[in-house]
């Protein structure tokens, strides 16, 4: 009997003992087999916690600095400013404040942001900032690197070089500027560059064009290790159509002259731009009979409106300084710039206005982006020019007028210069080709 109550107390006895036994046979095992390398080493802990940020974020054995740093990445999209973007991540806003103050020092944070551009931001273990990479996405070669210095951010342009490649090549309208570019397999971006920047003053891609019509271009094409950047300077442009003859070679002379010149060494700047933004079509034009779409009825139409998808970027026709900047009524968000001789300056309907009451603005200045605010029925510009409170038509402000010519000294430099690339453009009519040498990069492009 006595035996039988002590039973219990014996089997747990050697039964713990047994188990104790198994436990150390099993342990000896596995050390002699990790060290013959039959046993698969345990996964990182950065593998199975991959995102360090995560409330599940844990590490088995010691933290390394890189283990405890965290790295914030995002891309801009439209309407988003450097300060929306980073207070989405949780950043402190003294912290927010700091960066784009340091990045807003190399790089215009207020006009300069596109969708597309990309940040990077590394943060130490106590949330300071160790790093920040800011990457432009049309100039990818010029990051901008905001980094502590002396217990403050400081921004830098890290300028990282391109290679220029110069090509030829001859467009023929079938029926727009826009698709013979395209069918040439060139971007938007160089008819923007030949009917804004190049002829833009001088030639109406609304009225001039004519089926048949041929452009030859000579033009540069910059490259970062084989890969398209941009277009660089269009060096020359020839538009020989039906009802306008018009040759532009830019020439870089002393005392100032870099532009756009014709034949005769005239400039083809004028004190007024044809258009306010990337040429795309007119929804309306000037008239003192128009039915209005909103209003039910006729009614004078004292300005032209532009065709353009919400977030286009509106620039001013001429120089000038801002009168007004902000809302103004049925024109919506709007801008005003009073320029010389009784001359003003309306852009309505915007999205954003990026200028202020006062400020002086040169011609080319970005001042708005395109919205549908106001009395609208959809997103456009609308545009008008004023002369001593008389409105005009904006697509004949340029009519007549003539380019400032280049002094006597400098006309045989030119006159070598435009020689050389008519040649190119005569040589290479009816294709294109690339030219490894023919034509020297522009002192711009150079410094990229």
């Amino acid at each position: 009997m006595r035996l039988n109550k002590a039973f219990p107390s014996s089997a747990w006895l050697w039964g713990g003992f047994v188990c104790l036994v198994v436990t150390l046979g099993i342990r000896l095992y596995l050390v002699q087999d990790r060290q013959a390398g039959h046993v698969q080493p345990q996964p990182a802990a950065a593998a199975l916690f991959p995102d360090p940020a995560s409330a599940a974020f844990a590490f088995v054995g010691p933290r390394t600095a890189d283990q405890l740093q965290r790295v914030i990445s995002d891309t801009l999209q439209r309407s988003d400013t450097m300060a929306q973007s980073l207070r989405q991540h949780g950043l402190p806003e003294a912290q927010v404040v700091q960066l784009v103050t340091a990045l807003g020092a190399v790089h215009n944070c207020r006009s300069g942001l596109r969708p597309g551009d990309v940040y990077s931001l590394t943060l130490d273990p106590t949330g300071q900032v160790q790093q920040f990479t800011f990457v432009p996405y049309r100039e990818p070669e010029r990051p901008v690197v905001v980094e502590p210095v002396g217990g403050r951010l400081v921004g830098r342009c890290v300028v990282q070089p391109l290679t220029v490649r110069t090509q030829v090549l001859e467009l023929r309208l079938q029926s727009n500027l826009y698709n013979a570019v395209k069918a040439a397999g060139e971007s938007e971006e160089l008819t923007d560059l030949l009917a804004d920047d190049i002829l833009g003053s001088v030639v109406d891609f609304q009225h001039d064009p004519r089926v048949g019509d041929r452009i030859g271009l000579v033009y540069e094409k910059l490259y970062r290790d084989d890969r398209f950047i941009r277009y660089g300077k269009v060096l020359a442009a020839h538009y020989d159509g039906k009802t306008v003859n018009q040759l532009a070679v830019f020439y870089d002379g002393p005392a100032g002259s870099a532009g756009y010149y014709d034949g005769e060494g005239k400039s083809l700047e004028r004190s007024f731009l044809l258009y306010a933004l990337p040429y795309r079509g007119i929804t309306s034009r000037f008239s003192y009979q128009r039915f209005h779409p909103v209003l039910q009825r006729t009614a004078p139409h004292l300005g032209t409106d532009y065709a353009a998808s919400t977030g286009t970027q509106v620039w001013a026709t001429a120089r000038g300084r801002v009168v007004h900047a902000g809302w103004k009524g049925a024109y919506g968000n709007a801008v005003i710039i009073e320029h010389a001789n009784g001359f003003q300056t309306c852009y309505g309907h915007l999205s954003r206005v990026l200028v202020n009451r006062g400020e002086f603005v040169q011609q080319k200045t970005l001042i708005g982006l395109v919205g549908t605010t106001g009395r609208t029925t959809g997103p456009h510009l609308h545009y008008e020019i004023i002369k001593d409170g008389r409105h005009l038509n904006p697509e004949n402000v340029n009519k007549g007028a003539r380019g400032r010519p280049l002094d006597a000294s400098q006309l045989a430099g030119f006159s070598a210069r435009r020689d050389s690339l008519v040649t190119l453009l005569r040589d290479s009519a009816g294709r294109g080709q690339e030219l490894a040498s023919a034509v020297p990069a522009t002192d711009d492009a150079v410094r990229q």
